[in-house]
């Protein structure tokens, strides 16, 4: 078997690695208060910016081995320990809290990780596991032969050993390791249900969280900007409010449409639904009309997902209503075979996109207005994916 699969596996292990990580920081924005921060890769793995101005530093540690255990000699814990003990330099003295976030099992065997889970950690037998640890890995050093390599986890605990009482319990006095066996889906589905959702929808809601969390995530990442989120930007931009109102039982109030869409005085332009129209003997004055609908509706919908109200998943979720509605339309209009004269076939293709706002869209419980439907219907066909002829795709196929 050659060495690139060796590598694919690898590569994928450390992906899932990443994945785990993305999880374990909507753990922490679900429980977001007003005044506080989470952020990715910023201070550690996963940070937590409290209201008191304290800070919580994660250190994410995930094993696809479902048997595997955090033992007192785990390399990552070491290193981690390393590499907090070197936070505490960089980042004062403040109130800081260190969280070693891993799924792996707690080890059965007394040391430093049953020391530093106990909920008053035991300082004084806790540095004496250190000593014993450290008195271990030098004596196996010792019996090793020349140019033999070193444990990896000895200039970790040669660095722990070495600090003085002070840091010891400054950095240790502020250590919780969170052992979560359970399947992180299953917890932050647990999480989801403290918001009124039924258990059976909750799963479904962590999978929305985490399509717009990784896309939010892109975006910040592709601009340069750290992935730090504060309350009001994980409530709306990344749609948590809306994706949690959408999965209760909840009506959204269409009929502000109208009201909305009287204060927008639109000219229309010169554009592909225009074009279509005119194609099918439409007048001006009435073109005009359905351009102020085609604008409003793309407006009154924009402001609702500005707002939080709306998501552009049930955006895209009324285009394809109307798109399956206005094929099913058009179908049954063409078939017959008693359209054989232009004025026949426009007054045939008037007819469809007169009937395209009949189509029935209901969206998180309610029904949209018949204009906001028809609006819809014009958006698509300015995109060239609807049209009124029969031979629609033909004539404007190449103009968008």
């Amino acid at each position: 078997m050659s060495n690139g699969f060796f590598d694919k596996v690898a590569a994928d292990k450390t992906q899932l690695g990443f994945d785990y990580q993305d999880l374990v920081c909507l753990d922490y924005l679900i429980d977001i208060k007003p005044g506080e921060t989470v952020g990715l890769e910023v201070f550690d793995d996963v940070h937590h910016g409290r209201i008191d101005g304290g800070k919580a530093l994660i250190q994410v540690k995930h094993s696809i081995n479902d048997g595997s255990a955090l033992t007192n000699k785990d390399a990552d814990l070491w290193k981690t320990l390393y590499n907090w003990s070197r936070a505490l330099d960089l980042l004062g003295t403040g109130d800081i809290e260190f969280i070693f976030f891993t799924n792996k099992k707690k080890t059965k065997q007394d040391g430093i990780v049953h020391f530093m889970d106990l909920e008053q950690p035991d300082l004084p037998a806790l540095f004496k596991a250190i000593n014993e640890i450290k008195l271990d890995l030098d004596s196996k050093e010792k019996e090793k032969v020349a140019n033999a390599a070193k444990n990896p986890i000895k200039k970790h605990v040669d660095y722990i050993y070495g600090l003085n009482d002070t840091k010891k319990k400054k950095l240790f006095s502020n250590i919780n390791i969170v052992f979560s066996v359970e399947d992180i889906f299953t917890r932050l589905a647990k999480k989801i249900e403290f918001f009124s959702i039924e258990k059976e929808r909750s799963l479904d809601v962590v999978y929305q969280l985490i399509g717009v969390f990784r896309k939010q995530k892109y975006i910040l990442i592709k601009s340069n900007n750290k992935v730090s989120i504060d309350y009001v930007t994980f409530r709306k931009e990344f749609q948590f409010d809306r994706i949690i109102q959408m999965s209760q039982d909840r009506n959204i109030d269409f009929s502000r449409y109208h009201q909305f869409k009287n204060v927008n005085s639109i000219d229309p332009k010169d554009g592909l639904f225009a074009k279509q129209l005119a194609d099918i003997e439409v007048s001006k004055g009435d073109i005009t009309e359905h351009a102020i609908e085609y604008a409003a509706t793309n407006m009154f919908i924009q402001k609702l997902i500005v707002s939080g109200e709306f998501s552009e998943s049930e955006n895209g979720s009324i285009n394809e209503e109307v798109f399956h509605g206005w094929k099913n339309l058009h179908d049954r209009l063409y078939d017959r075979d008693e359209i054989d004269t232009d004025s026949e076939h426009n007054r045939v293709a008037r007819n469809c996109f007169r009937s395209i706002g009949d189509i029935a869209v209901v969206i998180a419980n309610s029904t949209l207005p018949r204009s906001m439907v028809a609006g819809k219907g014009f958006e698509l066909s300015d995109i060239c994916r609807i049209g009124w002829k029969k031979d629609w795709k033909v004539l404007y196929g190449n103009e968008k």
